[in-house]
């Protein structure tokens, strides 16, 4: 399986189990998670058709207590999965399942209304992701690793008073007077950020003064406002979260008020980034943390599906998932899986691949 999820320090990850228990685990986790009610060996015989006696699937269902992966919520009644059942059911269990073709072609329709709108991407993105996964949902905007430059404008205001106008890699744009060295007329100011643009488009700041050698008074004068602010936005940079679906948490079973603040203060207010980003493997595009001990305390009762997009080296950012442990990990992660894939493939369409410089 592709997804990853990080080892932990409860001692039963590595027990494994017969064909039988890996049926009647499944089993406990897809009627637990329909239902929130705790599962016994009288209820699974009765609705699916095991081919065994309701006492053979009670011992299995000790087997599986003893080991770890299912416990009991009361002395008497079903039982529930643990955090560890949820881990093993992800990596070893679950089949991979398609985002049904509906709700394919009724997304990629969404994001076709707003395909030359990158800055609200995060937002229609959070919504889709809270609304098909019934639960919180985080994401970020797509991030170069260093600001880099996508276009320039220069129009003139006065004789030697013109407007700069950037856009960088992630299309962020910013407008600034700039005063010139001589006076310059528009088809002047036009021509010069033709040539820059062709010579500095993908540079970062550290790279612009390589672009040009012996450039003229007028060009350095733009070519150090632009490196300025690149720095600028360098130094200032922020990663915004954008989050969706808190109500979808609201009166879910075993769903307590310290969950609501714990994904209140990761998603909402940024703490999702600082909490995952360290744990993320290098190279794994899609992480699951269920209950997980290398964690931060707020998200032991919560589980987290999560997977970066983009174009690799060149920009990226950051979707997922936050509920409680108790949640559709097949439907959630294929979701996650296909948000990713799509963006990424919107992403690659505005940026192509690395630029390579003259």
């Amino acid at each position: 399986m592709p997804e990853h999820i990080p080892n932990t320090s409860d001692g039963v990850s590595s027990i494994e189990l017969t064909e039988r228990q890996q049926g009647v685990l499944r089993l406990i986790i897809h009627e637990y998670v329909s239902s929130g009610r705790p599962v016994g060996s009288k209820h699974l015989t009765e609705q699916y058709p095991i081919g065994v006696s309701s006492a053979t699937i009670r011992n299995e269902m000790s087997e599986l207590e003893q080991k770890g992966y299912v416990e009991h919520l009361h002395t008497s009644g079903g039982r529930v999965p643990t955090d560890a059942g949820y881990r093993y059911f992800v990596r070893n269990l679950m089949s991979d399942v398609e985002v049904p073709p509906g709700d394919q072609i009724m997304i990629r329709h969404q994001f076709k209304q707003m395909e030359s709108q990158l800055e609200d991407w995060p937002e229609l993105a959070a919504s889709i992701l809270a609304g098909i996964a019934g639960n919180v949902s985080v994401v970020t905007a797509p991030r170069a690793p260093i600001t880099r430059l996508r276009h320039m404008e220069l129009i003139s205001l006065q004789s030697r008073l013109a407007l700069l106008i950037l856009v960088t890699l992630e299309s962020t744009v910013r407008q600034l007077m700039l005063h010139l060295p001589d006076e310059a007329t528009q088809e002047e100011l036009s021509a010069l950020a033709d040539d820059l643009n062709m010579r500095l488009r993908g540079r970062s700041a550290d790279e612009l003064r390589f672009a040009i050698e012996r450039p003229s008074a007028l060009a350095a004068t733009v070519i150090d406002q632009i490196e300025s602010t690149l720095r600028m936005a360098d130094a200032a940079r922020q990663t915004p979260v954008r989050a969706s679906g808190l109500e979808n948490m609201l009166g879910q079973p075993g769903v307590e008020n310290p969950d609501i603040q714990a994904v209140l203060d990761l998603a909402y207010g940024g703490g999702i980034l600082h909490a995952l980003l360290p744990r993320m493997e290098t190279g794994s595009n899609l992480s699951v943390f269920i209950g997980d001990d290398q964690l931060p305390g707020e998200l032991k009762r919560l589980g987290v599906i999560v997977s970066t997009y983009g174009v690799e080296g060149h920009v990226s950012g950051l979707l997922g998932v936050v509920g409680p442990t108790r949640m559709s990990y097949w439907r959630t992660i294929s979701t996650v899986r296909y948000m990713s894939r799509l963006i990424s493939d919107l992403v690659a369409d505005l940026y192509p691949g690395p630029m390579e410089h003259e």
